[in-house]
């Protein structure tokens, strides 16, 4: 169904629409939504003013306020060719790839294939014992394991290169030292994910990529989610584009098209695509009832702990500061040059937030910081009641 545009809304330049639509089977309505139109109405706003500002290509953004999901899509999929983003178009989402991978393992091992607290060994041989000691997949789970970020090695030839599977992705840094030992520091790393990626599959007993297919996409119905194969064509494709150069970082005078980039060497933290529609029903299932056990919601929204007893600011692919927020909110952000991505989980409000965009704009990933404190202002989100 689609609805004429809320009033007070600025007039939009190019393509919107409103709409409801995720799948009734799998998500029962509430008797009474969270937000009003006004507050959420707002919330569109505020992605249009990012995308507007920023000459962003193309953007969705959605919110579920409590009983319906309400859902933007601004610009064009393909500028080239006047393809506009409709709520089908498919979205790179970078980092929010984590919230599965992370979801993954916690349901591993409320079944018991997964071991958390074992040695990654036990499952991945071919990655060496460190000197620095052994770490664990929970510890891989809150930043804690030590495994390196990016260093200097996002080159022609690193964007280029195929990994068929991600016990092949770990040459990449398998052999590095780590930047702590196990448990003593949290340090954020997509390679850490790409490890975890390959013990869920050791632990699974299939392909990584099955794995989240079969015990997340199909149970969830989110239909328009998967790993990006840019070797593979892909129905509903987003095209990406730049106001900052790929490898410099130095704003451009122009937009300029990506060129594709192969992103299989981060096939657990940042190789998935889908849209703003489908990451608001993830969102939305995983405070519900429906899907997930008591225990791994808990776990979910539980912080992890160096050995020190300090938390790390990771758990499970969400970022945690929200947790101390009022309203509470879990979030899942991700940026690489061409792609921006956010959700939002406000578990009190009942209430999920998602944006994707195919652009870097002339601020690049600084504008998410812009749209994260609109959208969690406490004041856009209290109660008129």
């Amino acid at each position: 169904m689609y609805f004429a545009r809320p009033s007070g809304l600025p007039s939009l330049a190019l393509v919107i629409s409103i709409a409801l639509a995720l799948p009734a089977q799998a998500q029962p309505q509430q008797a009474q939504a969270t937000l009003t139109e006004q507050q959420v109405a707002q919330m569109l706003s505020q992605a249009e003013s990012v995308f507007t500002d920023q000459q962003l290509v193309g953007l969705q953004a959605a919110v579920f306020d409590g009983q319906r999901v309400h859902q933007l899509n601004l610009g064009y999929a393909d500028i080239e060719h006047r393809v506009p983003v409709s709520s089908e178009t498919r979205f790179e989402i970078a980092s929010v790839t984590k919230a599965f991978t992370g979801l993954a393992q916690l349901l591993l091992a409320e079944s018991g294939e997964l071991d958390l607290d074992a040695p990654v060994q036990s499952y991945v041989p071919e990655f060496p014992v460190a000197p620095e000691g052994t770490l664990t997949t929970r510890q891989l789970a809150g930043a804690t394991g030590g495994i390196r970020h990016y260093q200097s090695e996002r080159d022609v030839v690193f964007y280029s290169t195929h990994y068929d599977s991600v016990i092949d992705a770990l040459a990449l840094f398998k052999d590095d030292a780590l930047v702590a030992a196990p448990g003593s520091e949290s340090h954020y790393s997509s390679y850490g994910f790409n490890l975890m990626a390959a013990v869920i599959e050791r632990a699974g007993g299939k392909p990584f990529e099955e794995i989240i297919q079969s015990r997340v996409l199909t149970p969830m119905q989110l239909e328009n989610t998967g790993f990006t194969d840019v070797r593979l064509p892909m129905p509903h494709r987003s095209r990406h584009y730049t106001f900052i150069d790929l490898y410099s970082r130095e704003v451009l005078p122009s937009l300029q098209v990506m060129p594709t980039l192969n992103h299989s060497y981060n096939m657990g933290g940042g190789n998935m695509y889908s849209t703003a529609g489908d990451l608001v029903s993830f969102g939305r299932q995983l405070m519900g009832q429906e899907f997930l056990s008591d225990h791994v919601r808990a776990e979910l929204e539980a912080p992890h702990f160096t050995s020190s007893g300090q938390p790390s600011m990771f758990s499970d692919g969400w970022v945690m500061i929200g947790l101390q927020s009022q309203p509470r909110f879990l979030m899942a952000g991700g940026s690489y040059p061409g792609t921006l991505s956010l959700l939002l989980v406000f578990p009190e409000l009942q209430v999920v937030a998602a944006m994707l965009t195919n652009t870097w704009g002339k601020d690049g990933p600084d504008v998410m910081d812009q749209l994260i404190m609109a959208w969690t202002d406490p004041a856009l989100l209290a109660s008129e009641n």
